[in-house]
């Protein structure tokens, strides 16, 4: 599976409704989303804490009525006005519905608005939810809808966490996968193949040299080779900045199913 990082930036603004259709066109897996509360409390597409980075505006998402942000313009990867303005996550699972999949990052942070809205639409087999608790810690905070929600939890293996915490989750809760974060070095690394064999998904970013022990997606521009370490360690999920480059590597391994 390819996850596309803040969905499809390099075609259209990150958290864009146009770079959500640019995934979908490309026949990309999932789109990895981010989420803000503005001043009226309507969820909106926004990674930063401040919207000076992606929009013609300045402050904070939580600074503006939904009606005063969308009037806004967001800016590209060049930080050049685009004509494409914030949209609210709702105009976003319109898009995505039965489309393609969606990675909600800090969905937490909102999930009294973010579980009904998804609930009410039959979407809750379609969105990923992802955190960095334990099993007790989750089963604690999240008991009464853990069992209706898409989970991942993430796995620092470079600050010392492994087995224990992935052990308690397979033993108690049938997770979508983890997320694994290995360090710049493969010091940490575990077998990746004895969690898939538990029938769970194995998820790993290419984003950063942190993320993959210096695998990441900019050597591939040079050597798409890069992307093979992830198949030869059963990797079977991976977010990327550059979904384009490691689709093309994909195919060519026969290994790409959109």
């Amino acid at each position: 599976m390819v996850v596309a990082h803040r969905a499809d930036w390099r075609d259209a603004p990150e958290n864009s409704v146009w770079a959500v259709k640019k995934a979908i066109e490309k026949g990309i897996n999932m789109v990895e989303i981010d989420l803000a509360l503005t001043k009226d409390n309507k969820l909106v597409l926004m990674h930063d804490k401040t919207i000076d980075r992606t929009t013609t505006g300045k402050g904070q998402v939580s600074d503006y009525t939904l009606e005063e942000i969308r009037k806004l313009n967001l800016r590209d990867g060049l930080g050049s006005k685009t004509q494409m303005h914030i949209p609210t996550l709702e105009e976003v699972l319109d898009i995505t519905k039965g489309k393609i999949l969606i990675n909600l990052d800090k969905g937490f942070d909102y999930i009294n608005l973010v579980y009904p809205m998804l609930k009410q639409r039959h979407m809750l087999d379609e969105v990923l939810f992802k955190g960095t608790e334990t099993y007790p810690e989750f089963n604690r905070k999240y008991s009464s809808i853990k069992n209706d929600i898409k989970y991942m939890p993430i796995i620092r293996l470079n600050s010392m966490e492994g087995w224990q915490k992935i052990k308690e989750y397979l033993d108690h809760y049938p997770v979508y996968g983890f997320e694994f974060t290995i360090g710049n070095d493969e010091s940490k690394l575990i077998d990746f193949r004895k969690i898939r064999k538990k029938g769970a998904r194995v998820w790993v970013n290419s984003l950063w040299p942190h993320h993959n022990a210096g695998h990441e997606d900019d050597k591939a521009l040079d050597n798409p080779g890069v992307y093979q370490w992830y198949i030869d360690h059963a990797v079977n999920i991976i977010q990327t900045d550059r979904p384009a480059e490691l689709i093309r590597f994909l195919k060519t391994k026969g290994l790409y199913n959109p």
